[in-house]
């Protein structure tokens, strides 16, 4: 990825050892992703880059805040996360061969570098989870945007008081249509 040079990583010239690299993560590494949902962050990576004869194993550890979306009421808020992932990459002579885990990367003997920032854009992403309610604390009332609320609250009243007879007209005629 073009201004992502930082994370690419020339292990060529790396001892056979423990490596460590940080990265502080901001908005504008999101940039260079342009699918992306995170459109703001503060979250530092360290990374554990284990160089062994054969093969890399590569220690993510994630941790900072996000800015996403409450689920419930669509206020921002800034979500804590962390998290650490594992990867191992293994040399091949066919870097396109897939493998039966997730874990695991092939690359060519003829590289020279290994480029984390996609990796890091997954762990971070991974990270997030499904379900975001930022406005919710363990014990207490939601303390989400009160006008959502009361929409949201309102249409749910409005469905139950519906009696289960009164079908939508525009529904109604397909009740006409006979099975042949």
């Amino acid at each position: 990825m073009k201004g992502l040079r930082e994370f690419e990583i020339p292990y060529v010239g790396l001892r056979v050892g423990v490596h460590n690299f940080d990265y502080d993560i901001d908005a504008k590494f999101f940039e260079h992703f342009e699918e992306s949902p995170i459109r703001d962050c503060k979250v530092h990576v360290k990374l554990e880059f284990e160089k062994k004869e054969t093969f890399f194993a590569l220690n993510f550890f994630i941790d900072g805040w996000v800015k996403t979306e409450c689920d419930r009421c669509l206020e921002p808020f800034n979500k804590n996360i962390f998290g650490d992932f594992t990867v191992y990459i293994k040399f091949s002579e066919d870097p396109t061969q897939l493998s039966d885990e997730d874990e695991v990367i092939f690359i060519s003997r003829d590289e020279t570098i290994i480029d984390v920032a996609q990796l890091v854009y997954e762990y971070i992403n991974l990270c997030l989870p499904i379900r975001k309610l930022g406005c919710e604390k363990p014990g207490e009332e939601p303390q989400c945007n009160k006008e959502v609320l009361k929409f949201i609250l309102d249409s749910e009243n409005e469905r139950r008081d519906k009696k289960e007879g009164d079908v939508d007209p525009r529904w109604a005629a397909l009740k006409n249509l006979k099975k042949d």
